[in-house]
């Protein structure tokens, strides 16, 4: 680790933007990161800015205390593009600080980097998404709008009327970019981007309802299908932000739940019924309720009866279900990376080193089981050698 640091810092490799990158990652303000390594706020500025070069001391403690590779400061990738210009959707509760949103934000440079990297040995799938043109055109959707393009979706892509088997795969399938990542923070539950042309989701892995992680799927869906003229700018302002989370809820209940099938299956309101429709739709109860009452599938009454017995049983907190519905894993880099093994194109060292995380952390954004980097790997299915 020392020789790797002396080597860089003698040949000047030291890239100042990824030390910036770095430092936000970790969610950390120039005044922590000083204090963490034991220098001066305006020295790690300088440091971010090229203006001034770190001692092999000081590098090492940057190092030890970001948690990065010295790899990581030496590699040419998007530098000039750390924070995206595009939106980015947050699923989640009010008041996310920025600090913890653009630490959030570098997640999906990393992911689009190692994507880019795939190119060159894979063919993967593009984004493959129906003209919504016609449908876009207004700045707010409202509920028909919302219910024709979540029709015609489901119509493009074949899916029929029926409920969707796994979310994870299907999207995969059409070009979307999936990460499940521990976000340490209850108010997030999942956020997604174009970047680069490509469409980025990224769910929590901490939140332990299969459902909800599919729910959260097709929130970021309809985001990425709704909003793509929204910029950063827009959501900061909270009348547009509250819209398009409740366009976004509209779109996941249409495309998860199409009305004229799901009308049909609803032939009692009693939660022993939305069980088993639960079972069946991979839908948590709450919102097939939340849907009978805005598709008027039910009754008020009936609707406030299903509400009572969600507050009583204590189902708002946990669902029947919840720990047997096994949730969806995306497979994607892992499927690559045992390509490029088997294919002897690439080992396991040079895979990390170009990802240029540590491996708990590449194990983790990547979807990869623990040990994946000491371990043997086995061939699986999507991409194509080219």
């Amino acid at each position: 680790m020392e020789e790797n640091i002396l080597n860089v810092l003698n040949n000047n490799k030291i890239i100042p933007a990824k030390i910036r990158e770095a430092r936000i990652a970790r969610g950390l303000s120039l005044k922590e990161l000083s204090e963490k390594v034991g220098v001066t706020s305006q020295a790690i500025s300088q440091y971010e800015l090229g203006t001034s070069i770190p001692s092999a001391v000081i590098f090492l403690n940057l190092v030890n205390e970001l948690e990065f590779p010295s790899t990581f400061f030496y590699q040419e990738t998007a530098v000039n593009n750390i924070i995206s210009n595009s939106a980015t959707y947050f699923r989640s509760n009010k008041n996310i600080s920025k600090k913890v949103k653009d630490a959030l934000k570098i997640r999906i440079q990393w992911l689009d980097n190692i994507n880019e990297y795939m190119l060159k040995y894979v063919n993967l799938p593009i984004a493959d998404l129906p003209n919504f043109d016609d449908l876009l055109d207004d700045e707010e959707f409202n509920r028909i709008a919302i219910e024709e393009i979540a029709l015609r979706l489901r119509e493009y892509w074949k899916l029929g009327e029926s409920p969707i088997t796994n979310m994870v795969n299907l999207l995969q399938k059409k070009g979307f970019v999936i990460s499940k990542i521990k976000f340490n923070n209850k108010k997030i539950d999942a956020f997604s981007q174009w970047y680069n042309g490509k469409p980025y989701i990224v769910l929590g892995n901490d939140k332990g309802s299969a459902v909800r992680s599919r729910f959260d799927l097709a929130h970021e869906l309809g985001h990425l299908i709704m909003h793509k003229n929204i910029n950063q700018e827009d959501l900061s302002n909270k009348i547009v932000l509250d819209r398009i989370e409740k366009e976004a809820d509209m779109f996941a209940a249409a495309f998860l739940l199409p009305l004229t099938s799901f009308n049909k299956e609803v032939i009692s309101s009693s939660i022993n019924h939305f069980t088993i429709l639960k079972k069946r739709w991979k839908v948590s109860i709450a919102a097939m309720i939340r849907r009978c009452q805005d598709g008027e599938i039910l009754t008020d009454n009936q609707i406030r009866y299903l509400k009572s017995q969600m507050i009583k049983e204590g189902y708002y907190k946990k669902e029947p279900l919840d720990d047997e519905i096994e949730g969806e894993m995306p497979y994607l880099f892992k499927q690559v990376f045992n390509l490029l093994l088997d294919n002897n194109l690439l080992n396991k060292s040079e895979i990390l080193d170009q990802i240029s995380l540590n491996s708990d952390e590449a194990e983790t954004i990547f979807c990869l089981e623990p040990g994946y980097f000491e371990s043997e790997s086995k061939p699986i299915i999507l991409a194509q050698i080219k």
